[in-house]
């Protein structure tokens, strides 16, 4: 009788570990995906870039050689 609840606990654990990995897989995927399209689609005539919380946001040099904000952008 004990092997069996054993045996159930560990598929019970076998499907929580895999939904768990699912789950990081796709939003580390999301992410990425979001940063390419903040670095390549967004910013791509400006020299720098950052994606943070959601926020994606493009710099450009000022006349003295400073990095400046010249555009943010929300992408949800």
């Amino acid at each position: 009788m004990n092997y069996k609840i054993l045996a159930i606990v560990f598929i019970a654990l076998f499907l929580v570990e895999n939904i768990f990995f699912g789950w990081a897989y796709y939003s580390t995927y999301q992410q990425n995906k979001k940063t390419n399209i903040c670095f390549y689609d967004i910013c791509e005539q400006y020299p720098e870039a950052t994606y943070d919380n959601e926020i994606c946001t493009c710099y450009d040099y000022d006349v003295l050689g400073n990095f400046v904000q010249v555009k943010t952008k929300y992408l949800p």
